[in-house]
């Protein structure tokens, strides 16, 4: 019965599909620059970013080539669940950061934390809820087939991109180790056959201000380029009552070049060179609820709040401490594509070095705290490189047997320092390095059984060498009061092995009509619990690897004369030794997450997507998922913050909270409902020089926990947002495009997380808000030449 759920509701969709049914929808149908290509870089189409008008054949929607897979395919003929987010889309949805793209795909969500290094990125109620720098994340970041070492880096905006394919389940065999429960493979533009450019403003009633810039073009025979840069400034939507500060602002600015040469006939070479920067006030958190006598670390928190009423709507907070985050990113990488004739030789060396630090008011209040007179400060800074080199071979033409083989290595290192108090029983003081050294091996082979029939059969074989040292240097007077521990350096070092992989079959059905079935293995390797109360044992034993085993059904298809294209898919994947992170609150009163390996968890649902133009000038397109994900076994839980007996909280010796059994609990950041839809519309102006275009969107999401102890204070209920936009773009495609846009139209307020503070007491809830939590409207204009 344990699979019966899926291939049953495969069965049906067999059934019902047979003209009608596919897996994958591209939200939006425009060309995108070839992602494995060996033609000159020269042929890459330039910007795709003009109203959503791409057709062929009197309107019928247009193929999407994607790298799903490491080389180009059509996206209906990849037996994976991909949403491709072309350029065109992400401009008319006025998508600008990666916490904006759930809003255009099922199963996707963001959760964002009070640090982009706590944000995680989920994909069918699976991500990374362990913020440890030495655990991977379940969804991995590729940028220019470079995957980033620390999804955090993810977080600092898009600019320039050609398209954002969002892949489903399981990519470990093609991905690597940190792809168990999906991967974002965002691809850049690339260099124009002719000169162009283009400058682009925006202005929005929330204060931001932001222009971007791109030139390129053909520098000399075979030889061409890319500029692009952007600056922005967005100033905070959270009032500190205290001192006037707005917080929860945004100011971020970098520049990427592209250089593309073909010294030969058959060889091209791409160079990427990137730098940004990125800083904020933090992200404030403010209270949702205080019941009567509530403290924090035993101050009053209602009476240090002052006017500010806590509730839903409270976009006010109050406190004296510092808040504010900045990051640095330097990247590179070098690829060179030989053609040889029957396949493409593909080397892509990379090295990318990451800097964030932080300071915040630890415990969010003003006044004395603790006896300490300006409260509780943490700070902390990290430093993240790693050099990678992947080489692989990809077959060429259309035959029966078509293959990708490779060979991968990388070399990643983590420092961070962390400090908490100036003094007092809170303080902590810590530095930590890690390291992770990889090794591996993949193919993935396509041979056609009959003309109908396809198999995809791909193996990976990883090797991980893993490494932490870790020194508490931590008050001696206070040390004991806080159960330190590696007052002197406590190293440890642990090694893996595994081989994963991946089958499929697909069977045409009708001429665009495709079924396939498929089974994965997942693994997310081995790590430490590095953070405040590290000890040499959890130097000694690393958190056990995770395992995963994923089933799929899908089916893609296009009908009416190419018009309308349907995508479903179903799955079902168990994990065992899921790696998740709860908060467990220590006898400083201090809330220190805590790394644990779940037993068992099952994620299981449905999806489907759609796109349709039934006439030229108008899209229409769409998508809704169900997803199921359970904790199938932790019996050995902490309980969460006043949890009761009654309320399931069992006592146990040794331990401040006792523990609970979440066995069957709906597992965090995972809604069992989502869905999208959105419409772009074109109208022709005969007598102007330019054409008119009007679209809308509507997402909703159903309640979500936050807390994987499923603390009842931790729940966000569903909502809907509605976006909308208005504006002009000149016929031949180029020169003028001006948009006037409104994102949550009715201005419907939600939380990015919740729960309890660090020294609270039952019943507090403080919460965290996104931009997208309020309503903003703006203005952008283009102009291209």
């Amino acid at each position: 019965m344990r699979k019966s759920y899926a291939l049953l509701t495969g069965a049906a969709m067999i059934a019902f599909a047979s003209p009608v049914l596919a897996q994958e929808g591209a939200i939006s149908a425009s060309p995108t620059p070839p992602g494995n290509g060996t033609a000159s870089p020269l042929s890459q189409p330039g910007d795709q970013q003009g109203s959503n008008t791409s057709t062929t054949d009197s309107g019928a929607l247009e193929d999407i080539v994607v790298t799903a897979q490491k080389r180009e395919q059509n996206l209906q003929d990849v037996p994976v669940a991909v949403t491709a987010i072309t350029a065109d889309t992400l401009v008319n949805r006025n998508v600008s950061t990666i916490s904006d793209l759930p809003r255009l795909a099922p199963s996707l969500t963001v959760t964002t934390g009070a640090l982009p290094t706590n944000n995680s990125i989920n994909l069918r109620g699976i991500g990374t809820v362990a913020f440890s720098t030495a655990i991977e994340p379940s969804v991995a970041v590729i940028v220019d087939d470079v995957a980033l070492l620390q999804q955090a880096q993810a977080f600092s905006g898009l600019s320039d991109i050609a398209r954002i394919e969002v892949l489903r389940g399981p990519q470990g065999t093609l991905f690597g180790k940190n792809a168990s429960a999906g991967a974002l493979n965002i691809v850049s533009q690339g260099p124009t056959a002719n000169f162009t450019g283009a400058v682009t403003g925006t202005a929005t009633t929330d204060d931001e201000y932001r222009i971007d810039g791109v030139i390129s073009g053909p520098v000399a025979e075979g030889v061409g380029f890319r500029l692009n840069g952007f600056y922005g400034d967005r100033d905070g939507f959270i009032r500190n009552t205290y001192d006037g500060r707005r917080l929860n602002n945004d100011k971020s600015y970098g520049v990427r070049g592209r250089l593309s040469i073909d010294p030969a006939p058959n060889v091209t070479i791409d160079l990427i060179a990137g730098h940004s920067i990125a800083q904020a006030r933090g992200t404030a958190r403010t209270y949702r609820s205080v019941p009567a006598g509530a403290t924090v670390y035993g101050a009053p928190v209602q009476q240090r709040l002052g006017s500010i009423v806590p509730g839903r709507d409270n976009f006010e907070t109050a406190f004296d401490g510092p808040l504010f985050n900045k990051s640095r990113q330097t990247n590179g990488s070098g690829r060179v594509t030989v053609d040889l004739g029957v396949a493409n030789l593909v080397s892509i060396t990379s090295y990318q070095d990451w800097r964030f630090r932080f300071a915040e008011d630890f415990d969010y209040l003003p006044g004395t705290i603790l006896g300490l007179p300006g409260g509780i400060v943490a700070q902390s800074g990290f430093h993240s490189r790693q050099f990678a080199q992947e080489l692989r071979v990809a077959s060429k033409g259309s035959g029966p047997f078509s293959y990708v083989v490779g060979l991968y290595y990388s070399d990643g290192k983590t420092d961070r320092t962390f400090d908490r108090g100036p003094s007092g029983p809170v303080v902590a003081r810590w530095n930590s390095s890690n390291g992770t050294k990889t090794y591996a091996s993949f193919a993935q082979l396509t041979y056609d059984l009959a003309a109908t029939t396809h198999i995809d059969a791909g193996l990976r074989a990883n090797h991980e060498d893993i490494s932490v040292n870790y020194l508490n240097t931590n008050v001696p007077a206070v040390a004991p009061a806080n159960n330190a521990t590696c007052l002197s350096l406590c190293s440890g070092k642990a090694s893996d092995s595994v081989v994963t992989g991946k089958i499929a079959l697909r069977q045409d059905l009708a001429e665009r009509v495709m079924a396939y079935a498929s089974f994965s293995t997942g693994y997310k390797g081995q790590g430490y619990d590095i953070a405040t109360g590290f000890t040499p044992q959890r130097a000694a034993v690393p958190v056990r690897p995770e395992t995963s085993k994923a089933y799929e059904l899908g089916l893609k298809s296009r009908f009416l004369d190419n018009r309308v294209q349907l995508n479903v898919a179903a799955f079902w994947t168990d994990f065992s030794d899921f790696q998740a992170q709860s908060g467990v609150q220590l006898p400083d009163q201090t809330i220190q997450l805590q790394l644990n390996n779940v037993g068992k968890v099952r994620t299981r649902g449905i999806e489907a997507e759609f796109q349709a133009r039934p006439v030229e000038a108008l899209l229409i397109d769409g998508g809704i998922s169900y997803t199921d994900a359970k904790i199938r076994e932790f019996r050995n839980a902490q309980c969460y913050v006043g949890q009761t007996a009654a309320q399931g909280c069992l006592p146990v010796a040794g331990s401040t909270t006792g523990f609970q059994d979440l066995s069957g609990k709906q597992l965090s950041n995972a809604p069992r409902w989502k869905f999208n839809v959105g419409t772009t519309y074109d109208v022709a102006l005969e007598r102007m020089p330019f054409d008119a275009f009007v679209q809308a969107d509507l997402s909703y999401q159903s309640s979500v926990n936050f807390s994987l102890l499923n603390d009842p204070y931790s729940v966000e209920r569903g909502y809907a947002l509605v976006n909308g936009s208005i504006g002009i773009d000149q016929k031949d495609r180029g020169g003028l495009r001006v948009a006037l846009f409104v994102n949550n139209i009715f201005n419907t307020h939600f939380a990015s997380a919740l729960g309890g503070p660090s020294g609270g007491t039952p019943g507090l809830i403080a919460q965290t808000f996104s931009r997208n939590a309020r309503r903003y409207g703006g203005i952008r204009a283009r102009m291209s030449f």
